[in-house]
């Protein structure tokens, strides 16, 4: 281009807009990706039965409390693909102020990393992992029995890097947590009350 306003080439007008054009397509693919793999690591565990922080159902509980020791439905999505094996826990930390420790509730290891439901059934006789003890003693699904008003019972998933490969005992998520770290890949956690 010489003096006053001339022409602009094709290649002049075009490549501008060309490259904002790719570094948009580019940004936009980015966050795709990241949001997809984002969604894609994250572990997430629910019930159809009651939402996170709501009450659990009474058919839930022990016998004292009019329930009948069904465990609840369990819904399990967004299990990573390093995942060997998943463990589930429940138990109650405030069962310290009467029964001075976190009472377990449901143990069970080495559920298959594409479990995504479990099923409510008498005593959680699931047929799915291995049944671990709960604090009762038994390898059974516990119902929620607080003899001293409303508890939190807290439902915690886990997808590990291998599998256990055994029964478990009475284990805390704290017990778990720490005897396991170095294959817990990641944790979800339900709340739910009781009374």
């Amino acid at each position: 281009m010489t003096g006053g306003v001339g022409r602009l080439s094709p290649g002049e007008i075009e490549c501008p807009f060309m490259y904002r054009s790719l570094r948009l397509l580019i940004a936009s693919s980015f966050l795709f990706c990241a949001a997809s793999f984002g969604s894609a690591l994250a572990l997430d565990l629910g019930s159809p039965a009651f939402s996170d922080g709501g009450a659990i159902p009474k058919v839930h509980g022990c016998g004292k409390m009019g329930g009948k020791d069904m465990s609840p439905e369990l819904e399990i999505s967004g299990v990573s693909s390093q995942a060997k094996s998943l463990a589930l826990i429940i138990d109650d930390p405030d069962a310290k102020s009467v029964a001075g420790k976190t009472w377990v509730h449901w143990v069970v290891s080495d559920l298959a990393p594409d479990t995504t439901n479990i099923a409510s059934l008498k005593r959680g006789k699931i047929k799915l992992g291995l049944a671990g003890r709960n604090s009762s003693g038994s390898r059974t699904y516990q119902g929620m029995c607080p003899p001293n008003g409303q508890h939190t019972y807290v439902f915690a998933v886990y997808e590990l890097s291998s599998a256990i490969g055994k029964k478990l005992g009475e284990m805390t998520r704290k017990k778990f947590e720490k005897k396991y770290s170095e294959q817990i890949i990641s944790k979800s956690e339900l709340r739910g009350t009781y009374q």
